[in-house]
């Protein structure tokens, strides 16, 4: 049913997609059918009834015999519509970026819908799709209307950038929940297969106490068994720490003035320590983010730098575009963090053999965190070396278009 235009032919006598089954596969896979309402669909769903000036707005989902509503901001208070009924249906295998109905009585086929025939029904009708990172339609984002009406290239804009949101958060949520459920495994399989055996150890080695001749050796043995069960046990309690809830409040703005503000703020801590902290731009390009939190994670690259920088070099701030990229580096010409170092950074307490240039303490927890920040905005960081080994560079990097 590629390019197939509903608004133009009417409704089809089969509103089934041919991939259906996998598409539902990829639907199931989210775990969000039948899930509480949250926060950020809601305001989604009020965010595109004020944009397009529509009285309701929903975000669907498609599954086999019904559409089911994660938002529902409208005076139809129902959790779902049998899917032969939903408009929705329609966009899941519309072969239209956005699927417009403008006037529902007009086309053919869907005063079959009860939701369209009924006194005060369904006249106005705009949906994007929400596609998936493997290509699949799983629902919508719509807004209707109880009176026929236009819509203009510029809304059907806005309702596309409102789904690829909403995709985005989805993907995020699964990817968490994916990150969640490795961690419970690996803790299981240090509890079974590491602490059980290291427990066997420890009994088996105070059995052989008894034998005096072995008494020396065996101690010693015991004594580093001891201190093994003792190191897992403190890792295993840090796993079962809970990580600070994120939730991101986006806006567009400029990140050089982000990194201008931070730069400031860190300005009289670098001279302290003898360094000139630089700061360059090259592209103020606006980017939907949290301010806030993407100023927390720069204010860590940056303190981080100076902390293992030593005296008398410098530290540059420097964004960019390259390749599709927007760039934030914070690098320094000399640095006592290893290529080891660099490799494990963002591990949560990290062992690291460089020294703070100043004395200065860490947690093993800053670094970690930025990389939560970056990543929940869909970047990318990494750590590398630069020159002849001696300096290295942080670098963010978004996908522009």
């Amino acid at each position: 049913m590629d390019n197939l235009d509903i608004a133009a032919v009417g409704k089809p006598s089969n509103i089934i997609p041919l991939n259906d089954k996998e598409r539902l596969a990829a639907l199931f896979r989210y775990e969000l059918l039948d899930t509480p309402p949250e926060p950020f669909f809601e305001r989604i769903t009020r965010m595109a009834s004020r944009l397009l000036m529509a009285p309701s707005a929903f975000v669907s989902l498609v599954d086999e015999k019904r559409v089911w509503y994660k938002s529902n901001y409208s005076s139809l208070q129902v959790p779902c519509v049998d899917r032969a009924d939903s408009l929705c249906s329609l966009t899941v295998i519309n072969g239209m970026d956005v699927t417009v109905f403008e006037d529902t009585h007009e086309v053919p086929g869907l005063q079959d819908s009860i939701y369209v025939s009924a006194p005060g029904g369904i006249r106005f009708y705009a949906g994007a799709p929400l596609i998936t990172h493997d290509n699949y339609n799983i629902g919508t984002i719509c807004v209707i209307a109880p009176e026929p009406r236009s819509i203009t290239d510029e809304d059907k804009e806005v309702l596309k950038d409102l789904a690829a949101m909403v995709v985005d958060q989805i993907e995020l949520r699964a990817l968490a929940r994916r990150a969640t459920r490795k961690h419970d495994e690996l803790h299981v399989n240090l509890e079974h297969n590491i602490v059980a055996q290291l427990k066997a150890q420890s009994e088996l080695l105070a059995d052989m106490t008894k034998a005096p001749e072995l008494a020396a050796q065996v101690g010693q043995a015991m004594a580093t068994t001891n201190a093994m069960q003792e190191n897992l046990q403190a890792l295993l309690a840090s796993t079962l720490q809970q990580e600070e809830e994120m939730r991101l409040h986006q806006k567009m703005v400029a990140i050089s003035e982000i990194a201008r503000a931070v730069t400031a703020e860190y300005q009289t801590l670098a001279e302290a320590k003898k360094q000139e902290l630089y700061f360059t731009v090259a592209s103020r390009r606006e980017l939907f983010v949290d301010p806030d939190l993407i100023m927390e994670a720069l204010s860590i690259l940056v303190s981080t730098t100076i902390k293992y920088t030593p005296p008398g070099n410098a530290i540059g701030l420097d964004i960019y575009e390259s390749e599709g990229l927007y760039k934030i580096e914070v690098s320094s010409d000399a640095s006592e963090l290893t290529r080891q170092d660099l490799q494990k950074i963002f591990f949560r307490y990290a062992m690291l053999s460089a020294h703070a240039t100043g004395g200065e303490n860490s947690s093993g927890l800053e670094l970690p965190k930025a990389k939560r920040i970056i990543e929940l905005h869909r970047g990318s960081i990494w750590a590398e070396h630069i020159g002849r080994e001696s300096g290295n560079k942080f670098v963010i990097a978004f996908k522009v278009e």
